[in-house]
């Protein structure tokens, strides 16, 4: 068949969003041409889910790897059931709304299980680790722990040195603490090591950098205030005897992408125009801080112009309310500030939510 060999020449060759293509269509025709219980049929309806899943299109790959645990039997010679499920649970996480992710996150953690150990890429630990963040940002924070150690079980059987997933498991335990008090400065230590770990920014708007940028707002914020007894108000919050530490010189170069023309230009006052931010209604949050992480161009008369949101966390919801008053604003620019400094200007804004 044409287009499976053309996918195995694109596997081969690193090509995986071109394998992915092929290997769709190769499971189309072997459907049409074979039928369903044809043991190539099978093989190629699990080619197609794994290879959409491996370039992040897992819900894409829905229906091959639902195809795919029904001719789990027929397949048996190219797959094994389990590794069919997996592929399945994953496609159905990503694909979840809100009021399903507990029960898919839960089928992520049984599914993974009977494949960990033995699958060949990074699949495994990227499911789990998004898992031990849901957990964790939903009151189940001893499950999040638990799924976070796994999945660094699997980053370090598979490659040691990767340091992105490296980063995401640091980052996944730090949020595995939130919840307790006592943790939050092991938790901040967790994020700032996450931070190092992944380094600078590896693309514009690069929304790892981001997200682990929203997160270290997150957990400062939650260092130093704790939810109030006497609620009631959008700002529900007292100040706490702990106090976190600012990033040293050292692990700010390794984070920060240096332009040395601005060094005396990084913050710039708002003036008075413009929407406030509003607090956020909490959702199945018990995290009660939000982090958002902004990118924005500075025109001449400090009018901001294309934000971006490049993280915002614990849910994606809260960008919207941010960029809806950080577009209104306007900063006061020193008559002698670089060009370049109005250039990807940073804003970080953290949600007091009730």
């Amino acid at each position: 068949m044409v287009a499976y060999r053309a996918y195995d020449q694109a596997v081969a060759e690193g090509k995986l969003p071109d394998a992915a293509v092929h290997a769709k269509e190769a499971w189309k025709r072997a459907e049409a041409t074979w039928g369903p219980t044809n043991p190539n049929t099978a093989g190629l309806a699990f080619n197609a889910a794994w290879s959409l899943a491996l370039i992040g299109k897992a819900p894409e790959g829905m229906d091959a790897a639902k195809r795919a645990v029904e001719l789990a039997e027929v397949g048996a010679k190219a797959y094994k059931a389990s590794e069919a499920q997996f592929l399945l649970a994953n496609a159905e996480f990503e694909a979840a709304t809100t009021n399903q992710l507990p029960k898919k996150a839960q089928a992520i953690d049984l599914a993974a299980k009977a494949v960990e150990g033995s699958w060949g890429d990074m699949l495994v630990a990227d499911a789990l680790l998004r898992a031990s963040i849901h957990f964790s940002v939903s009151g189940k924070s001893s499950l999040g722990a638990k799924l976070a150690e796994r999945s660094s079980a699997e980053v370090q059987r598979l490659n040691p040195v990767d340091v992105d997933r490296l980063a995401l498991v640091n980052l996944a335990r730090a949020v595995s603490k939130l919840s307790d008090q006592n943790k939050l400065l092991v938790a901040y230590e967790d994020i700032l090591k996450a931070r190092v770990t992944y380094g600078p920014m590896r693309r514009p708007d690069d929304p790892t950098w981001g997200a682990l940028s929203a997160w270290q707002m997150v957990v400062n914020g939650l260092i130093q205030a704790t939810n109030s007894s006497n609620g009631g108000s959008a700002s529900r919050i007292k100040w706490s005897r702990f106090q976190p530490r600012d990033m040293t010189q050292e692990e700010l170069a390794k984070v920060m992408t240096p332009k040395p023309e601005c060094a005396d230009f990084t913050k710039f006052k708002r003036k008075r125009v413009g929407r406030d931010i509003e607090p956020m209604q909490v959702g199945y949050f018990t995290v009660n801080l939000g982090g958002v992480q902004v990118l924005t161009d500075l025109a001449p008369d400090g009018r901001v112009t294309s934000p971006r949101v490049i993280g915002a966390v614990p849910d994606s919801s809260y960008a919207e309310a941010a960029l809806k008053g950080i577009s209104t604003w306007q900063f006061d620019l020193p008559a002698n500030v670089p060009a370049t400094c109005l250039k990807d200007y940073n804003i970080t804004v953290v949600f007091t939510m009730y």
